[in-house]
């Protein structure tokens, strides 16, 4: 036999043994896995169920009004009916209100754009420019519908800014009868970064900033630009109809062009380059009548964004029947990502969100409670006296509480008869048995009563004083209802990425969790003493958290201290603090801390407490309509 045949062979020989070692490898997992599953009991099972399904790449990150999230409120539903669970809510038909007949709680969540017609066209020095819907060109959201036949004026970065020293327009400049031309972005050095900022852009970039500025010299449209030769990487897209937050501009049509459309527009006229044009307004403000009529036709179809907590009713018994324990979780995440998501600038927007641990976990969690109650509840004698247990897969928490919220405004009964609030946020990455639980002294002596479940659980039953705000139970804390809220007291890295994935979920222990959960609503259902309200936060002193503690300073003056809005409203800012330097101002509203929503300014004081001076954070601002993330470097606490 021939060497060289004698080496293959041995090689094949080689690559078959190899297969048949991974075969086996292959088989000893599928044995674990399977072992494993068979070891745990039917809860967990169950529970693995839940999770997996709702954080399937399937649903596509659970974001409001997307198919993803209609897939995972009808399969809540479901298995709210499977156990049994009674319908909620309130619907009305013809005209006549019917209580308890829908498992659904339809609220408002903002509006979507739709594109009906889109035609942009231009004929500069006798020549016909074309333009391609979604090639060349896209009609936004921040306009509105209109026919417009103008000449055009560039009007550069359309930007005045006294802290740049930088004005495009003078007091007296007018747009009327003209389309105004803008480059997005800012004044950039010749490699195409910004020249105000070291990374990334400043805040003067902001879409609403420079279309509200463009849009007081009172033009007949707005073409919004890709400026040519940017270092950043959206300058190859364009925005869609719903991309760049609400209307800001309502006297015509805002449309999003590319560069090299821009450039076909503008090199017509033969007077100009786009690039001349760019390297002008990079040195300062610009304005420059164009050669040409453009004409647009644009029609824009505006639709509410109705959102839905999806809840049902386990009926009480006897006399106390008519009061109200709810136990919810929030069933929504962010979809791929579009906002709120603490992923590279490459995967935001891009990249599936999952939302495993937030919050398919907690959901996961009270379709298991919703279960065990109907079970415990049917055996109850007849002569029994039980609360009602109202179980709520909340929607809109991610993008600002806004399915709690509508709750507590249209509750089922009046919320004086509501005698507590159970809330799930991420109970699905337990690490070391810890689980943080908050709110037993929300009210008077409950803290001593909710003693022997903790102690039971089977878990290391974390107690922050106080309770901070960032999910769903903020609502009812501030309409006075006693809350217990329950998460991860151990944080982990993935909290609003694409690595939020089922395969690292804590099965076991976020049953245990759901189980505590359900023996604590068991009890309070049949408790026969009243729950008396307690601020929780009235002696908040946590070390590094509340306002003892803290180390760093910001240099803001909130505007407000009852969580009303949601998030920090800065009052002011303080002259050379660390917001100012970042580019924070008055009127902004903290709504992120380095990802994590800020509920209210007790929630922002604990995280404040986990920094020291010198570190860098995200912070993100609602600022005109539309969330800006600026990097804020903290100072010294009383430097």
């Amino acid at each position: 036999m021939a060497t060289g045949k004698l080496t293959g062979r041995i090689a094949l020989m080689g690559v078959v043994a190899f297969s048949g070692l991974a075969a086996q490898t292959a088989l000893a997992q599928d044995a674990k896995i399977k072992q494993a599953l068979e070891a745990v009991d039917s809860d967990v099972r169950l529970f693995n169920d839940h999770l997996t399904f709702l954080a399937s790449p399937f649903l596509g990150g659970r974001l409001p009004g997307t198919p993803g999230m209609e897939t995972a409120k009808n399969y809540i539903e479901h298995f709210m009916r499977e156990a049994g669970l009674q319908p909620a809510f309130a619907i009305e038909r013809d005209g006549e209100i019917i209580e308890r007949a829908s498992y659904r709680q339809a609220f408002p969540l903002g509006g979507t754009s739709e594109i009906i017609r889109s035609e942009v066209g231009a004929f500069v020095n006798g020549k016909d420019v074309t333009m391609v819907a979604g090639e060349d060109y896209q009609v936004t959201g921040i306009g509105v519908s209109g026919t417009v036949a103008a000449p055009i004026t560039f009007v550069g970065y359309g930007i005045n800014s006294e802290t740049h020293d930088y004005t495009t327009f003078d007091e007296d400049d007018s747009l009327e009868g003209r389309i105004a031309m803008v480059l997005r972005f800012e004044p950039m050095s010749a490699e195409g970064n910004s020249l105000w900022s070291d990374g990334g852009w400043s805040n003067e970039a902001s879409f609403n900033a420079k279309i509200r500025t463009v849009a007081e010299r009172n033009p007949e449209a707005i073409i919004l630009v890709n400026t040519l030769g940017a270092n950043d990487p959206r300058v190859g897209t364009l925005l869609g109809a719903n991309d760049a937050g609400g209307r800001v501009f309502n006297d015509g049509p805002v449309i999003h062009m590319t560069p090299e459309a821009a450039m076909r527009l503008v090199n017509a006229g033969g007077k100009h380059t786009l690039m001349d044009l760019r390297k002008m307004a990079d040195k300062q403000g610009t304005v420059v009548d164009l050669d040409g009529v453009v004409t647009i036709d644009a029609a824009i179809e505006r639709k509410s964004l109705m959102a839905e907590n999806v809840g049902g009713l386990v009926p009480g018994k006897g006399t106390l029947s008519n009061e109200i324990i709810i136990i919810g979780a929030h069933a929504d995440h962010l979809g791929m990502g579009a906002f709120g998501s603490r992923a590279s600038a490459e995967d935001r927007g891009t990249k599936l969100h999952p939302g495993a641990d937030d919050n398919a976990s907690g959901t996961a969690g009270i379709l298991l409670i919703a279960k065990w109650l109907t079970e415990q509840y049917a055996q109850l004698p007849d002569d029994a006296n039980a609360r009602s247990v109202l179980i709520v897969a909340f929607s809109g928490e991610e993008s600002g509480l806004n399915g709690s919220r509508f709750y507590v405004d249209n509750p089922i009964e009046p919320l004086d008869q509501h005698y507590m609030m159970m809330n799930f946020d991420m109970i699905g990455r337990i690490e070391n048995k810890r689980l943080s639980v908050s709110g037993s002294t929300s009210a008077e002596g409950f803290s001593e009563w909710l003693e022997p479940y903790f102690a039971g659980s089977g878990l290391d039953i974390v107690k922050p004083q106080g309770a901070g705000g960032g999910s769903d139970h903020l609502p009812f804390m501030q309409k006075q209802i006693p809350i217990l809220f329950a998460i991860i007291a151990d944080f982990h890295g993935d909290y609003h990425t694409p690595a939020d994935i089922s395969e690292k979920i804590n099965r076991v222990d976020a049953v245990k969790a759901s189980r505590l959960f359900s023996d604590i609503a068991y009890g309070a259902a049949q408790r026969p003493e009243t729950l008396v309200w307690a601020n929780p936060n009235a002696n908040r002193q946590q070390a590094g958290g509340g306002r003892g503690g803290i180390r760093v300073r910001v240099g803001v003056m909130p505007g407000n201290y009852d969580g009303e809005g949601g998030g920090v409203l800065l009052n002011d800012v303080t002259d050379g603090g660390p917001a100012e330097a970042a580019g924070l101002r008055a009127g902004d509203r903290i709504v992120r801390w380095d990802g994590q929503k800020v509920a209210d300014i007790e929630a922002w004081m604990g995280m404040l407490g986990k920094h020291r001076p010198g570190q860098e954070v995200n912070v993100g601002v609602s600022r005109d309509g539309e969330e800006v993330t600026l990097k804020v470097t903290l100072g010294a606490a009383g430097g």
